[in-house]
C-alpha cells in the first residue's frame, strides 16, 4: 500500500467531482448560446472524467500495487 498513490488518487476524484459540481451551478448564470454551452459542458465532463478515472487508477495502484 501506497500512501501517496493514495493520497493524489482521492484528491484527483475530489477534484473532478469539484469541477463537475461547480460547472453545474456556473453554467446556468452564464448567458451562452446552445451551442456553446453544449461545447463547454461537454469539456467539463471530458476533463472531469479524466480526473476521475486517472484518481481511480491511482488509488487502485496504491492499494494493489
Amino acid at each position: 500500500m501506497n500512501a501517496e498513490l493514495l493520497a493524489f488518487g482521492v484528491s484527483a476524484i475530489a477534484l473532478g467531482i469539484g469541477a463537475l459540481v461547480g460547472a453545474r451551478h456556473l453554467y446556468p448564470r452564464l448567458e451562452l448560446d446552445e451551442d456553446a454551452e453544449s461545447s463547454l459542458q461537454l469539456l467539463t465532463a471530458m476533463i472531469a472524467g479524466v480526473l476521475l478515472l486517472t484518481g481511480l487508477g491511482l488509488v487502485l495502484v496504491g492499494l494493489f500495487g
